[in-house]
């Protein structure tokens, strides 16, 4: 017969206290773990060495979609996710395919962008610093392009250029007594292919060009044509204003760079671009911009653009200058990114302040004549700028010109 022992309280004391310690423990453990980093536990290290406080991300077009376009007017809709930049000057720069299609300088960073054509695309968006630095990449998106018809290649929009100049000339205010001639601004129609900024003229003879370039500053230095002389060309798109400058130097002379280059042979050019809120002034605003380019000296000194207004001291980095040394002279050809303007947007018709001065020093330290697009230049006063007017002529690139002799035989006939 087994005797039953009677089991009292005091002997289940260790268990208790030992359940009583594992409840606290697990609580503490908790609480802690909440206040803890998630890689606290896991033994990875979080690396914020060389880590950006930057982040830009494209949220559209989403990554492997394809877009099925009935017409060419149809369009990808852009937009990029952007933290901690909108105060500062950094710029976004948008890449398909390794191509550059459009700067943000600031929010909304959004676009409406017209591929042309099927094909696979690969965006991606660049933090671009005032130094032409890459600050941060943003993630890449891959997608394809449909047409259910394919858009016509080389189409030629059919656009009265006169009757698009005419209409400029009634309805437009600008001060008609310094353009050359007078009353009537230079021209510079859209491109619809960008020009190559590699030191060639031959492209340029599609547009109009100007060589009635008048002595404005130190004009009883002028002598003849052969000393200094010029003709301009330009044209424009939505991102870039584009020109050349085919310079008839007898004596070249370069030795100065930054905000000196202007002591130098070199060109300066300046717009104002709310020509019609400006008609009364003669001071530099928020609007007005003075470009100063040098082509070098084709030996130690590079070629550059510098800003003189409205920042100081400031290079553009952003801006491509490629110059060609000739034997009476020099050809310099430039495109500036419209974002330099901040303000502005260009659109057909649009008429802006604008004149363009060839700077010679021949073998002075300084500026010995300056010849202009306007009647009457000053560096120092934005009343005395001619005028620039802006046209989309179609695309007159792509029109081809009549053989020589085919309207001979007609007329024959």
């Amino acid at each position: 017969m087994k005797i039953k022992h009677k089991i009292f309280l005091l002997d289940k004391f260790p268990y208790i206290l030992f359940g009583i310690i594992l409840i606290f423990s697990i609580i503490v453990f908790f609480s802690v773990r909440s206040c803890m980093p998630l890689n606290f536990f896991s033994g990875v290290r979080e690396e914020t060495e060389g880590k950006s406080e930057y982040s830009i991300f494209i949220s559209s077009p989403t990554n492997n979609k394809t877009f099925s376009f009935i017409n060419q007017n149809e369009t990808v809709p852009v937009e990029i996710k952007a933290k901690e930049v909108e105060n500062t000057d950094y710029i976004i720069k948008l890449m398909v395919n390794d191509n550059e299609i459009k700067s943000f300088t600031s929010p909304p960073y959004e676009l409406n962008w017209n591929p042309g054509s099927s094909g696979q695309y690969e965006m991606t968006a660049q933090l671009i610093d005032d130094s032409d630095n890459i600050i941060t990449n943003s993630n890449t998106v891959s997608f394809t392009v449909q047409y259910e018809i394919e858009p016509e290649e080389n189409i030629v929009l059919s656009v009265d250029i006169e009757e698009k100049k005419n209409e400029i000339l009634s309805q437009s205010l600008f001060r008609t007594q310094n353009t050359i001639p007078t009353g009537v601004p230079l021209f510079s129609y859209k491109c619809y292919i960008p020009p190559v900024i590699d030191g060639s003229i031959q492209e340029w003879d599609k547009f109009e060009s100007f060589s009635a370039f008048e002595p404005t500053i130190k004009k009883e230095n002028y002598t003849t044509h052969t000393d200094i002389s010029g003709t301009f060309y330009s044209c424009w798109d939505d991102d870039n204003f584009y020109f050349a400058v085919q310079v008839v130097d007898d004596v070249f002379t370069q030795k100065y760079t930054g905000n000196q280059l202007s002591k130098g042979d070199s060109i300066t050019i300046v717009f104002d671009t709310e020509l019609e809120e400006d008609m009364q002034t003669s001071f530099y605003s928020g609007d007005d911009y003075q470009i100063d380019f040098s082509p070098g000296n084709f030996s130690n000194i590079l070629p550059e653009a510098f800003m003189s207004w409205p920042l100081s001291n400031a290079p553009l980095r952003g801006v491509t200058v490629f110059p060609i040394k000739l034997t009476n002279g020099y050809l310099l050809e430039a495109s500036i990114p419209w974002y330099y303007f901040p303000n502005y947007n260009p659109n057909d018709k649009d008429v802006l302040g604008f004149t363009i001065s060839v700077l010679d020093t021949d073998n002075l330290d300084s500026t010995e004549l300056v010849i202009s697009s306007s009647k009457v230049f000053n560096f120092n006063d934005v009343s005395t700028l001619g005028a620039i007017a802006l046209i989309d002529a179609g695309d007159i690139q792509s029109i081809e010109e009549e053989p020589a002799g085919e309207g001979a035989d007609k007329n024959a006939d």
